[in-house]
């Protein structure tokens, strides 16, 4: 009967490990974030490259079928991920509405998370490449703070 609370806690805190605590530690990895959602734009290219790649062939096997599923399904899931530490790493977080350039890092985490989702959208190469300029513009501004 205690094993039960137990393993409920556990699963919970489980669930919430993956991303940051947002308690007022005052730790943060930014490069480490920005690494990050830089690999996940990289696969999110990759994703989509192969999506088209595969589906040029007209006439699909099952195995090329199961093939798109899983760049699709991981390609969502990058593009996720780059909306979620958008959100909730950069926004509710890292940007103060009293910082140098505060309109301008807002509007460009809005531009990520558009371009993300329509990264998820699309098989097309446009909206990835447009998402990578976008947090390569946010990442200049957000280290050059004056």
């Amino acid at each position: 009967m205690h094993i039960l609370p137990i393993l409920i806690a556990l699963l919970l805190s489980a669930a919430s490990a993956g991303a940051h605590c947002q308690v007022p530690c005052g730790i943060y990895g930014d490069e480490l974030k920005f690494g990050e959602l830089e690999q996940h734009i990289e696969t999110i290219n990759k994703a989509g490259a192969q999506i088209r790649s595969v589906s040029s062939k007209g006439s699909l096997s099952a195995q090329e079928q199961q093939q798109i599923v899983r760049w699709t399904n991981n390609k969502e899931k990058h593009a996720q991920k780059v909306i979620y530490e958008a959100a909730n790493y950069f926004l509710a977080q890292r940007i103060q509405p009293k910082a140098n350039h505060y309109e301008k890092k807002v509007e460009l985490l809005h531009h990520i998370i558009v371009y993300a989702m329509k990264s998820k959208q699309s098989a097309e190469s446009e909206p990835a490449q447009i998402l990578a300029t976008k947090l390569s513009i946010f990442k200049r501004l957000y280290f050059n703070h004056d």
